[in-house]
This record gives C-alpha cells, structure tokens and sequence, in this order.
C-alpha cells in the first residue's frame, strides 16, 4: 500500500542486534504492544506482525489500524526500528459514511459537497490521530529497545538539569 493508506514510521537504534539479544528485542515488542491490546501478534525472523486490537472501543491505540509490523533493519552501519501500520478500513468505512451523508443531503435538497466535508472531517481526523499516536509508539519502543539492551540511558553532563534554567537559543 502506498501513503495516506499505508504509514511507516522510522527510528534509529543506539542499541546493536546481535544473535544473542535478536529474541530479547522481539519479545520486549510483542510484550509493549499486547499490553496496548493488539490482536493476532507473529513473530518472525526479524519482524513482529499484528492484526488489529481485542478492543473495539475508539481509544483503543490498535482499533483504528488494519495491521501492522514492527521491523529491525541493519543499514548504513547501523540498526533501526521500522514500523509501518496500514489503514485501508478507515478510508474504505469513512468513505462510505461520507457518501451516505452526502445522498441524504441530495435527496433534502442540500448542498453535495458536505459530503466532501464528512470525509475530510472523518478520515483526515481519525488519520492524524493513529499518525500521531503510532509515531509515539515507535519512538516509545525504540527508546524501550534501547534501554533494554545498552542499560538506562543518560544524557550527557552537559545537557543534565543544574537547577538553572537554560536557554538554547
């Protein structure tokens, strides 16, 4: 699938995947994300796959995807996260109702155009939001990735609070 349908979302490991911690990473994904209720969890060589959530309620961070995986990839000399999650159903639902909408408007003598808006207001909403909060999964997991396998990461001593305000422009 291709964007909008199809989003992935990219992270950079400081952590390095060797054969020994290769199942410790998958299965710290797998636990992270049956935590947030996803349903239908694989793992694979180096890959961890789901299909939607055990929840059907709208907060629920997998209901409003089709499916999902998790990937680790060794490039440019280095490991990183990538996650792609596809939303065919929101479009292919939200298009639906838009169109529905917009024949009710046509039969009361209402402007078509609603629903144009009823699919912009729909899909583009409920786009942004899984966009958003998946992005935040992925980093969230990465970091998690990361402090799993190199130990609790701190920042440099520069960078560490002092009690002063800083400014950094």
């Amino acid at each position: 699938m291709t964007f909008p349908l199809s989003v992935s979302f990219k992270n950079r490991l400081k952590a390095v995947v060797t054969a020994d911690n290769q199942q410790q990473i998958l299965q710290y994904i797998v636990k992270t994300i049956l935590d947030e209720k996803a349903k239908n969890v694989v793992v694979e060589d180096m890959h961890v796959t789901y299909r939607g959530s055990t929840s059907y309620w709208n907060w629920s961070l997998f209901s409003g995807v089709d499916d999902g995986i998790f990937s680790l990839i060794y490039k440019d000399n280095s490991w990183s996260l990538n996650y792609q999650i596809n939303m065919l159903k929101l479009f292919i639902g939200t298009a639906i109702l838009s169109s529905l909408m917009a024949v009710f408007m046509l039969i009361n003598e209402g402007p078509w155009w609603t629903g144009i808006v009823a699919f912009s207001w729909l899909c583009g909403g409920n786009w942004i939001i899984n966009v958003i909060r998946h992005g935040a999964l992925a980093a969230t997991i990465s970091t998690g990735i990361d402090e799993l396998i190199c130990g609790k990461i701190e920042l440099p001593e520069q960078d560490k609070m002092t009690g002063k305000l800083r400014s950094w422009y």
